[in-house]
């Protein structure tokens, strides 16, 4: 009996005496999305599709444009996005491309881009948190991750430091079919660069590997904000 009183007394001096970790705190990201109005962002576009005879590389310049303020279909205050485009290499012939909305709040950021509602960020910046990028759609899930929560990132000439990596995996289990996208964003300044490469490829009739035309490769680099 005295040996088990003895236990029960170490036992709780030592749940006493043991220490509570701190949980990590984390930086709301807000910064990492601007929305007001009046903001722009143009960038170099590198795109690459694949058709049966082989790669077709173009360039252009894309501008973003955040615009006037409206209240959403969910009642949230969001605001217009426009986006134009111009000829690679003479940036003075805009054209209107298409338009859209964008929305965020102190736990996620979003983009209705071609008609499709996009979740494009998760706040706090965690690295334990995930999210499907088409949690509202029914497209095939894409689950996207902090991968860096503070690295200094280089487009084109300009330097920015303290930048986020967002790495997206897309579900393709397909033995034949490999993507592999990432997003970089600076506190302050948004979106800097965005790389997409979509890579699949079929089997010929003489049983080859050949790459499908649903292959691609994209890029966005930040010219000017």
């Amino acid at each position: 009996m005295a040996a088990l009183r003895l236990m029960l007394l170490t036992s709780l001096i030592a749940l006493g005496c043991r220490r509570t970790i701190p949980q990590p705190t984390y930086e709301s990201g807000t910064s990492l999305f601007p929305i007001d109005s009046g903001l722009s962002w143009t960038y170099l576009v590198r795109e690459t599709t694949y058709t049966t005879t082989g790669p077709v590389p173009h360039s252009y310049y894309l501008r973003l444009r955040i615009d006037s303020a409206l209240i959403d279909a969910y009642g949230r205050p969001s605001r217009y996005v426009v986006w134009d485009t111009a000829p690679f290499l003479d940036s003075s012939q805009w054209g209107f491309y298409r338009v859209g909305l964008i929305y965020r709040d102190e736990k996620q950021a979003e983009l209705w881009e071609n008609n499709t509602r996009l979740l494009m960020l998760r706040f706090p910046l965690s690295p334990d948190i995930r999210w499907n990028r088409y949690e509202y759609t029914h497209h095939p899930p894409e689950i996207c991750f902090y991968a860096h929560l503070d690295t200094t990132w280089q487009v084109l000439n300009q330097t920015y430091p303290h930048s986020v990596w967002v790495l997206r995996r897309a579900d393709t289990t397909a033995l034949l079919e490999k993507a592999y996208f990432y997003e970089v964003y600076q506190r302050g300044t948004g979106l800097i660069h965005v790389q997409e490469r979509y890579d699949k490829f079929d089997l010929d009739n003489n049983g080859t590997l050949v790459r499908s035309t649903d292959s691609y490769y994209r890029e966005l680099l930040l010219l000017h904000r």
